[in-house]
Protein backbone atom coordinates (compact mmCIF):
# COMPACT_ATOMS: atom_id res chain seq x y z
CA UNK A 1 0.00 0.00 0.00
CA UNK A 2 1.42 3.62 -0.73
CA UNK A 3 1.81 5.82 1.65
CA UNK A 4 0.25 9.15 2.30
CA UNK A 5 1.29 11.75 0.33
CA UNK A 6 1.92 15.26 2.52
CA UNK A 7 3.05 18.78 0.79
CA UNK A 8 4.34 20.65 3.52
CA UNK A 9 3.81 24.66 3.25
CA UNK A 10 6.25 26.45 5.91
CA UNK A 11 8.55 29.51 5.36
CA UNK A 12 10.59 28.59 8.76
CA UNK A 13 12.93 26.31 6.81
CA UNK A 14 14.16 24.46 10.16
CA UNK A 15 10.43 24.05 10.96
CA UNK A 16 9.94 22.61 7.81
CA UNK A 17 12.79 20.28 8.18
CA UNK A 18 11.12 19.14 11.50
CA UNK A 19 7.46 18.61 9.98
CA UNK A 20 8.83 16.78 7.39
CA UNK A 21 11.22 14.17 9.40
CA UNK A 22 7.95 13.39 11.86
CA UNK A 23 6.43 12.76 8.54
CA UNK A 24 8.55 10.15 7.66
CA UNK A 25 8.41 8.99 10.98
CA UNK A 26 4.81 8.80 11.18
CA UNK A 27 5.30 6.57 7.92
CA UNK A 28 3.64 9.23 5.85
CA UNK A 29 5.69 10.01 2.70
CA UNK A 30 6.29 14.36 1.98
CA UNK A 31 6.22 14.63 -1.55
CA UNK A 32 8.20 18.73 -1.50
CA UNK A 33 8.31 21.63 1.38
CA UNK A 34 7.85 24.44 -0.20
CA UNK A 35 8.08 28.31 1.33
CA UNK A 36 5.17 30.07 -0.51
CA UNK A 37 1.82 30.21 -1.43
CA UNK A 38 2.64 30.43 -4.87
CA UNK A 39 5.24 27.10 -4.83
CA UNK A 40 2.37 25.77 -2.77
CA UNK A 41 0.18 25.79 -5.82
CA UNK A 42 2.45 25.21 -8.03
CA UNK A 43 3.09 22.02 -6.64
CA UNK A 44 0.07 21.16 -5.73
CA UNK A 45 -0.85 20.82 -9.60
CA UNK A 46 2.01 19.42 -10.94
CA UNK A 47 1.89 16.48 -8.37
CA UNK A 48 -1.18 16.57 -6.48
CA UNK A 49 -0.44 15.12 -3.15
CA UNK A 50 -2.94 13.80 -1.06
CA UNK A 51 -3.36 16.36 2.06
CA UNK A 52 -1.34 20.09 2.83
CA UNK A 53 0.12 21.06 5.65
CA UNK A 54 -0.20 24.96 5.11
CA UNK A 55 1.15 27.75 7.53
CA UNK A 56 -1.77 30.41 7.63
CA UNK A 57 1.34 32.93 7.69
CA UNK A 58 3.33 33.24 4.85
CA UNK A 59 6.20 35.30 3.88
CA UNK A 60 5.47 36.90 0.33
CA UNK A 61 2.35 38.44 -1.61
CA UNK A 62 0.31 35.49 -0.92
CA UNK A 63 -0.56 34.23 2.69
CA UNK A 64 -2.00 30.35 3.63
CA UNK A 65 -5.81 30.93 3.20
CA UNK A 66 -5.80 31.97 -0.12
CA UNK A 67 -3.29 29.20 -1.33
CA UNK A 68 -5.56 26.38 0.22
CA UNK A 69 -8.78 28.09 -1.31
CA UNK A 70 -6.72 27.71 -4.81
CA UNK A 71 -5.49 24.46 -4.11
CA UNK A 72 -8.89 23.23 -3.15
CA UNK A 73 -10.54 24.80 -6.31
CA UNK A 74 -8.15 23.36 -8.79
CA UNK A 75 -7.19 19.94 -6.88
CA UNK A 76 -9.82 19.13 -4.36
CA UNK A 77 -6.87 18.56 -1.70
CA UNK A 78 -7.57 18.89 2.01
CA UNK A 79 -5.86 21.18 3.94
CA UNK A 80 -4.76 21.24 7.48
CA UNK A 81 -3.69 24.43 8.46
CA UNK A 82 -0.53 25.25 10.66
CA UNK A 83 -0.70 28.27 12.92
CA UNK A 84 1.18 29.76 16.00
CA UNK A 85 -0.65 32.87 15.85
CA UNK A 86 -2.92 34.75 13.27
CA UNK A 87 -5.26 37.88 13.53
CA UNK A 88 -8.92 37.64 14.06
CA UNK A 89 -9.77 38.60 10.70
CA UNK A 90 -7.37 35.91 9.06
CA UNK A 91 -8.57 32.97 11.08
CA UNK A 92 -12.03 34.14 9.78
CA UNK A 93 -10.61 33.77 6.38
CA UNK A 94 -9.63 31.05 7.02
CA UNK A 95 -12.54 28.64 8.38
CA UNK A 96 -13.87 30.25 4.95
CA UNK A 97 -11.70 27.87 2.97
CA UNK A 98 -13.70 24.94 5.14
CA UNK A 99 -9.84 23.52 6.30
CA UNK A 100 -9.69 19.89 7.67
CA UNK A 101 -8.66 20.88 10.51
CA UNK A 102 -5.90 23.15 12.70
CA UNK A 103 -2.61 22.28 14.55
CA UNK A 104 -1.35 24.71 16.57
CA UNK A 105 2.59 25.47 17.10
CA UNK A 106 4.71 23.71 19.09
CA UNK A 107 2.71 20.46 18.52
CA UNK A 108 3.53 16.46 19.56
CA UNK A 109 4.02 14.08 16.90
CA UNK A 110 0.60 12.71 18.00
CA UNK A 111 -1.26 15.64 17.77
CA UNK A 112 0.46 15.87 14.00
CA UNK A 113 -0.91 12.22 13.32
CA UNK A 114 -4.20 12.63 14.53
CA UNK A 115 -4.81 15.98 12.80
CA UNK A 116 -4.03 14.25 9.68
CA UNK A 117 -5.52 10.85 10.24
CA UNK A 118 -8.92 12.76 10.94
CA UNK A 119 -8.54 15.33 7.73
CA UNK A 120 -8.26 12.07 5.06
CA UNK A 121 -10.85 10.13 6.64
CA UNK A 122 -12.88 13.30 6.83
CA UNK A 123 -11.90 14.37 3.29
CA UNK A 124 -13.03 10.61 1.86
CA UNK A 125 -16.40 10.84 3.58
CA UNK A 126 -17.19 13.77 1.85
CA UNK A 127 -15.62 12.81 -1.65
CA UNK A 128 -18.18 9.97 -1.56
CA UNK A 129 -21.14 11.87 -0.67
CA UNK A 130 -20.01 13.96 -3.65
CA UNK A 131 -20.21 11.29 -5.94
CA UNK A 132 -23.41 9.66 -4.94
CA UNK A 133 -24.75 12.53 -4.98
CA UNK A 134 -23.46 13.85 -8.79
CA UNK A 135 -24.78 9.92 -9.47
CA UNK A 136 -27.98 10.49 -8.01
CA UNK A 137 -28.30 13.46 -9.79
CA UNK A 138 -27.51 12.08 -13.13
CA UNK A 139 -29.76 9.42 -12.59
CA UNK A 140 -32.71 11.60 -11.83
CA UNK A 141 -31.83 13.81 -14.91
CA UNK A 142 -31.83 10.87 -16.52
CA UNK A 143 -35.63 9.81 -15.29
CA UNK A 144 -37.06 12.89 -15.80
CA UNK A 145 -35.64 13.18 -19.58
CA UNK A 146 -37.15 9.65 -19.98
CA UNK A 147 -40.25 10.64 -18.34
CA UNK A 148 -40.33 13.61 -20.50
CA UNK A 149 -40.11 12.02 -23.63
CA UNK A 150 -42.60 9.23 -22.34
CA UNK A 151 -44.91 12.36 -22.19
CA UNK A 152 -43.98 13.59 -25.66
CA UNK A 153 -44.92 10.44 -26.86
CA UNK A 154 -48.29 10.16 -25.22
CA UNK A 155 -49.16 13.70 -26.38
CA UNK A 156 -48.24 12.99 -30.04
CA UNK A 157 -50.42 9.35 -30.22
CA UNK A 158 -52.84 10.58 -28.26
CA UNK A 159 -53.57 13.63 -30.82
CA UNK A 160 -53.27 11.54 -33.38
CA UNK A 161 -55.67 9.24 -32.64
CA UNK A 162 -58.40 12.47 -31.82
CA UNK A 163 -58.90 12.97 -36.09
CA UNK A 164 -59.39 9.30 -37.08
CA UNK A 165 -61.41 8.85 -33.65
CA UNK A 166 -63.75 11.89 -34.18
CA UNK A 167 -64.48 10.71 -37.81
CA UNK A 168 -65.77 7.78 -37.11
CA UNK A 169 -68.09 9.05 -34.29
CA UNK A 170 -69.70 11.61 -36.62
CA UNK A 171 -70.20 9.05 -38.90
CA UNK A 172 -71.89 6.83 -36.76
CA UNK A 173 -74.31 9.28 -35.27
CA UNK A 174 -75.00 10.43 -39.22
CA UNK A 175 -75.87 6.57 -39.59
CA UNK A 176 -77.66 7.01 -36.23
CA UNK A 177 -79.62 9.39 -37.83
CA UNK A 178 -81.01 7.64 -40.91
CA UNK A 179 -83.51 5.62 -38.58
CA UNK A 180 -82.95 2.54 -39.65
CA UNK A 181 -85.17 -0.80 -38.85
CA UNK A 182 -82.51 -3.10 -38.98
CA UNK A 183 -82.37 -3.65 -35.00
CA UNK A 184 -78.47 -5.23 -35.57
CA UNK A 185 -77.58 -2.35 -36.92
CA UNK A 186 -78.77 0.20 -34.59
CA UNK A 187 -77.13 -1.73 -32.18
CA UNK A 188 -74.05 -1.81 -33.70
CA UNK A 189 -74.20 1.44 -34.09
CA UNK A 190 -74.74 1.91 -30.59
CA UNK A 191 -71.82 -0.03 -29.83
CA UNK A 192 -69.11 1.79 -32.17
CA UNK A 193 -70.86 4.81 -30.54
CA UNK A 194 -70.05 4.18 -27.28
CA UNK A 195 -66.71 2.42 -28.02
CA UNK A 196 -65.37 5.72 -29.54
CA UNK A 197 -66.47 8.01 -26.96
CA UNK A 198 -64.72 5.61 -24.03
CA UNK A 199 -61.32 5.93 -26.83
CA UNK A 200 -62.11 10.04 -26.70
CA UNK A 201 -61.94 9.60 -22.85
CA UNK A 202 -59.29 7.65 -22.37
CA UNK A 203 -56.98 10.29 -24.75
CA UNK A 204 -58.39 12.99 -22.70
CA UNK A 205 -56.75 10.96 -19.61
CA UNK A 206 -53.75 10.78 -21.63
CA UNK A 207 -53.80 14.13 -22.33
CA UNK A 208 -54.21 15.39 -18.90
CA UNK A 209 -51.45 13.52 -17.34
CA UNK A 210 -49.03 14.46 -19.85
CA UNK A 211 -50.03 18.18 -19.59
CA UNK A 212 -49.67 17.44 -15.73
CA UNK A 213 -46.26 15.52 -15.29
CA UNK A 214 -44.52 18.03 -18.17
CA UNK A 215 -46.00 21.05 -16.14
CA UNK A 216 -47.71 22.15 -18.51
CA UNK A 217 -51.18 22.37 -15.98
CA UNK A 218 -51.69 25.04 -14.36
CA UNK A 219 -54.52 26.03 -11.19
CA UNK A 220 -56.74 28.89 -12.62
CA UNK A 221 -59.43 29.86 -10.24
CA UNK A 222 -62.14 31.78 -11.71
CA UNK A 223 -65.65 32.56 -10.06
CA UNK A 224 -68.24 29.50 -10.51
CA UNK A 225 -71.25 29.04 -8.50
CA UNK A 226 -70.14 25.58 -6.93
CA UNK A 227 -74.23 24.09 -6.68
CA UNK A 228 -74.94 24.83 -10.10
CA UNK A 229 -71.91 22.84 -11.28
CA UNK A 230 -72.31 19.79 -9.36
CA UNK A 231 -75.87 19.43 -9.93
CA UNK A 232 -75.17 20.10 -13.66
CA UNK A 233 -72.06 17.80 -13.30
CA UNK A 234 -74.69 14.80 -11.58
CA UNK A 235 -76.97 15.00 -14.20
CA UNK A 236 -74.87 14.71 -17.04
CA UNK A 237 -73.68 11.58 -15.22
CA UNK A 238 -76.90 10.34 -14.67
CA UNK A 239 -77.83 10.62 -17.83
CA UNK A 240 -74.38 8.31 -18.80
CA UNK A 241 -75.73 6.22 -16.09
CA UNK A 242 -77.40 3.02 -17.50
CA UNK A 243 -76.89 0.95 -14.45
CA UNK A 244 -79.13 3.74 -13.02
CA UNK A 245 -77.68 4.65 -10.00
CA UNK A 246 -79.13 7.47 -7.66
CA UNK A 247 -76.71 9.98 -7.46
CA UNK A 248 -77.83 12.68 -4.50
CA UNK A 249 -76.32 16.23 -3.75
CA UNK A 250 -75.64 17.84 -0.40
CA UNK A 251 -75.04 21.18 -1.01
CA UNK A 252 -73.20 23.72 1.12
CA UNK A 253 -73.80 27.10 2.07
CA UNK A 254 -71.39 28.69 -0.33
CA UNK A 255 -72.90 28.95 -3.72
CA UNK A 256 -70.06 31.24 -5.59
CA UNK A 257 -66.24 30.38 -5.04
CA UNK A 258 -63.19 31.24 -6.64
CA UNK A 259 -61.80 27.76 -8.36
CA UNK A 260 -60.59 26.18 -11.34
CA UNK A 261 -63.13 24.21 -13.32
CA UNK A 262 -61.41 21.98 -14.94
CA UNK A 263 -59.49 20.64 -12.66
CA UNK A 264 -62.57 20.64 -10.17
CA UNK A 265 -64.43 18.97 -12.80
CA UNK A 266 -61.44 16.23 -13.11
CA UNK A 267 -62.34 15.35 -9.48
CA UNK A 268 -66.01 14.98 -8.77
CA UNK A 269 -66.26 13.03 -12.50
CA UNK A 270 -63.84 10.54 -12.02
CA UNK A 271 -64.81 9.96 -8.50
CA UNK A 272 -68.34 9.61 -9.02
CA UNK A 273 -67.90 7.59 -11.96
CA UNK A 274 -65.72 5.06 -9.77
CA UNK A 275 -68.40 5.07 -7.59
CA UNK A 276 -70.47 4.18 -10.17
CA UNK A 277 -68.35 1.82 -11.63
CA UNK A 278 -67.82 -0.43 -8.62
CA UNK A 279 -71.27 -0.09 -6.57
CA UNK A 280 -74.25 -2.34 -7.89
CA UNK A 281 -76.98 -1.32 -9.67
CA UNK A 282 -79.46 0.87 -8.17
CA UNK A 283 -76.64 1.78 -5.54
CA UNK A 284 -76.69 5.56 -3.93
CA UNK A 285 -73.62 7.44 -4.81
CA UNK A 286 -73.57 10.73 -2.76
CA UNK A 287 -71.32 13.61 -3.42
CA UNK A 288 -71.51 16.01 -0.14
CA UNK A 289 -69.94 19.82 -0.21
CA UNK A 290 -69.08 21.30 3.38
CA UNK A 291 -67.36 24.87 3.06
CA UNK A 292 -65.38 25.25 6.14
CA UNK A 293 -64.19 29.12 6.68
CA UNK A 294 -60.47 30.34 8.08
CA UNK A 295 -60.06 29.65 11.79
CA UNK A 296 -63.15 26.66 11.70
CA UNK A 297 -60.04 23.66 11.13
CA UNK A 298 -59.67 22.83 14.81
CA UNK A 299 -63.38 22.52 15.23
CA UNK A 300 -63.35 18.99 13.10
CA UNK A 301 -59.09 18.75 11.67
CA UNK A 302 -59.13 17.60 8.12
CA UNK A 303 -56.21 15.63 8.36
CA UNK A 304 -54.71 12.35 6.83
CA UNK A 305 -52.40 9.43 8.45
CA UNK A 306 -53.55 6.22 6.78
CA UNK A 307 -51.15 5.27 3.44
CA UNK A 308 -54.77 6.02 1.58
CA UNK A 309 -53.67 9.68 1.82
CA UNK A 310 -52.17 11.43 -0.90
CA UNK A 311 -50.23 14.13 1.85
CA UNK A 312 -49.70 11.62 5.20
CA UNK A 313 -48.70 14.75 7.05
CA UNK A 314 -51.22 17.30 5.80
CA UNK A 315 -53.78 18.69 8.52
CA UNK A 316 -55.82 21.75 7.60
CA UNK A 317 -56.37 23.13 11.24
CA UNK A 318 -54.74 27.10 11.78
CA UNK A 319 -55.84 27.65 8.31
CA UNK A 320 -55.34 30.59 6.48
CA UNK A 321 -58.33 30.29 3.86
CA UNK A 322 -61.95 28.64 3.64
CA UNK A 323 -61.85 25.12 2.91
CA UNK A 324 -64.08 23.37 0.25
CA UNK A 325 -64.52 19.68 1.78
CA UNK A 326 -66.07 17.00 -0.68
CA UNK A 327 -66.88 13.64 0.35
CA UNK A 328 -67.83 11.09 -2.25
CA UNK A 329 -69.70 7.97 -0.64
CA UNK A 330 -70.83 4.79 -2.53
CA UNK A 331 -72.14 1.24 -1.75
CA UNK A 332 -69.72 -0.54 -3.82
CA UNK A 333 -66.99 -3.41 -3.48
CA UNK A 334 -64.63 -1.35 -1.20
CA UNK A 335 -61.06 -1.14 -1.22
CA UNK A 336 -58.71 -4.24 0.13
CA UNK A 337 -56.30 -3.03 2.89
CA UNK A 338 -53.08 -4.42 1.28
CA UNK A 339 -53.89 -2.28 -1.86
CA UNK A 340 -55.25 1.17 -0.36
CA UNK A 341 -51.69 2.49 -0.74
CA UNK A 342 -51.64 1.61 -4.27
CA UNK A 343 -54.76 3.38 -5.50
CA UNK A 344 -53.26 6.46 -6.56
CA UNK A 345 -50.41 4.85 -8.68
CA UNK A 346 -50.61 5.56 -12.58
CA UNK A 347 -52.49 1.71 -14.10
CA UNK A 348 -53.34 0.49 -11.37
CA UNK A 349 -56.44 -1.77 -10.26
CA UNK A 350 -57.28 -3.15 -7.57
CA UNK A 351 -57.39 -6.97 -7.64
CA UNK A 352 -61.27 -7.33 -7.19
CA UNK A 353 -62.26 -5.43 -9.69
CA UNK A 354 -62.63 -8.60 -11.65
CA UNK A 355 -64.18 -7.93 -15.23
CA UNK A 356 -64.94 -4.25 -14.07
CA UNK A 357 -63.58 -2.51 -17.12
CA UNK A 358 -61.12 0.60 -16.60
CA UNK A 359 -57.78 1.82 -17.66
CA UNK A 360 -56.22 2.96 -13.84
CA UNK A 361 -55.87 6.67 -14.59
CA UNK A 362 -58.77 8.05 -12.77
CA UNK A 363 -57.60 8.33 -9.62
CA UNK A 364 -54.50 9.50 -10.88
CA UNK A 365 -55.93 12.22 -12.54
CA UNK A 366 -57.71 13.48 -9.36
CA UNK A 367 -53.87 13.08 -7.41
CA UNK A 368 -52.90 15.47 -9.79
CA UNK A 369 -55.61 17.60 -9.81
CA UNK A 370 -55.74 17.65 -5.78
CA UNK A 371 -51.99 18.19 -5.84
CA UNK A 372 -52.31 21.42 -8.09
CA UNK A 373 -54.87 23.31 -5.80
CA UNK A 374 -53.07 22.76 -2.97
CA UNK A 375 -55.11 20.18 -1.55
CA UNK A 376 -55.05 16.73 -0.02
CA UNK A 377 -57.51 13.98 -0.27
CA UNK A 378 -57.90 10.69 2.07
CA UNK A 379 -59.62 7.25 1.60
CA UNK A 380 -61.96 5.31 4.37
CA UNK A 381 -62.78 1.97 2.92
CA UNK A 382 -64.93 -1.05 3.81
CA UNK A 383 -64.85 -4.12 1.89
CA UNK A 384 -68.89 -5.38 0.77
CA UNK A 385 -69.62 -2.39 2.28
CA UNK A 386 -68.38 1.16 0.31
CA UNK A 387 -66.15 3.56 0.19
CA UNK A 388 -65.59 7.76 0.92
CA UNK A 389 -63.29 9.85 -0.50
CA UNK A 390 -62.63 13.05 1.37
CA UNK A 391 -61.05 16.04 -0.55
CA UNK A 392 -60.03 19.52 0.98
CA UNK A 393 -59.61 21.96 -0.85
CA UNK A 394 -58.39 25.92 -0.31
CA UNK A 395 -60.92 28.28 -2.21
CA UNK A 396 -62.01 32.26 -2.24
CA UNK A 397 -65.87 32.32 -1.13
CA UNK A 398 -67.64 34.95 -2.89
CA UNK A 399 -71.45 34.39 -1.75
CA UNK A 400 -73.61 32.40 0.77
CA UNK A 401 -77.14 30.68 0.82
CA UNK A 402 -78.82 28.04 3.31
CA UNK A 403 -78.11 24.50 2.27
CA UNK A 404 -80.39 21.94 0.99
CA UNK A 405 -80.26 18.38 -0.49
CA UNK A 406 -80.68 17.71 -4.39
CA UNK A 407 -81.06 14.38 -5.82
Amino acid sequence: MNPIQILVVEDEVIVAQDIAGRLKKLGYAVTATVSSGEEAIQKAIENPPDLVLMDIVLKGDMDGVTAAEKIRTNRNVPTVFLTAYADDQTLQRAKLTDPFGYIIKPFQQNDLRVAIEIALHRHEIETKMRESLKAAEAVRESVEEKSHRQNQYISMAAHELRNPLNAILISAELLDRTRSSDESQVRTLRLVHSATQKMNQLIDDMLFMGRAESGQLKCNPLPINLVEFCQDLLAQLQLGNEAKHKLTLIPSDVTSAMLDQQLLHGIISNLIVNAIKYSPNGGLVTLELECRLAGEGDKEPIFCLSPQCLFPNSQFTNISSPLLIMRIRDEGIGIPETEVGKIFEMFYRCQNTGKIKGNGLGLTIVKKAVELQGGAIACESKMGVGTTFTVALPYVALSCKTPRSTT
